[in-house]
């Protein structure tokens, strides 16, 4: 039996609760990890992130452990926050952007839940790129695209904060991935995916 569709609001709610706990995290990493955009309610068909590309590395979300990125990169895993304020994540300033890849307690602290990506210069907050480390190529419109690459892909898009939700079955739980983009004329200025599980009642 699919979980109703307000539990799973509240998953998300609590998955993303407290921004100002992990406000540590900075920039898209905390936008997307503090639920600031609207994922009350799935608006569109399909999940569209399959696997993220980050150079040579391919992180997949609730399956790829900060510990892989860690080993593929270098750098400190951080935490901030408890219960379920708390953030794990590691974060890269790269040439031109900051990444963060971020687990929570529904990740058990441990598997990637969301990646972030934010246009600027590297922040002191975070630990420096490797020559290896890529700007996170998600499959779908990225930093530097255009509003009408967002209309393309999903269908809509308007304002500058814009936000995308699939539900879908998912075997002993249903599975919502969300994504959350940020515009600043017209083009992408930060994109944030992240997804969660939650168990159904049989």
């Amino acid at each position: 039996m699919r979980i109703h569709v307000a539990t799973a609001v509240l998953a998300l709610a609590i998955m993303g609760a407290a921004p100002a706990v992990a406000a540590s995290l900075g920039g898209m990493g905390q936008a997307i990890f503090g639920n600031s955009f609207n994922f009350s309610k799935a608006n569109i068909e399909k999940a569209p992130v399959k696997a993220i590309t980050v150079g040579s590395l391919k992180v997949t979300l609730q399956r790829t452990r900060l510990k892989d990125v860690q080993k593929a990169f270098g750098g400190t895993i951080q935490t901030d926050g408890d219960g379920a304020g708390r953030a794990d994540w590691i974060c890269y300033g790269a040439e031109g952007a900051n990444v963060w890849f971020i687990s929570n307690a529904l990740g058990g602290y441990e598997f990637v839940m969301m990646v972030a990506a934010e246009a600027g210069k590297p922040s002191a907050a975070c630990d420096s790129a490797p020559e290896k480390f890529a700007v996170p190529e998600f499959g779908i419109p990225g930093l530097g695209a255009p509003i009408a690459d967002l209309k393309t892909t999903f269908g809509a898009a308007a304002g500058n904060r814009i936000a995308y939700r699939n539900d879908r079955p998912g075997g002993y739980a249903d599975i919502a991935q969300y994504i959350g983009y940020v515009l600043k004329g017209g083009k992408v200025a930060g994109i944030g995916v992240g997804e969660t599980s939650v168990p159904t009642a049989h």
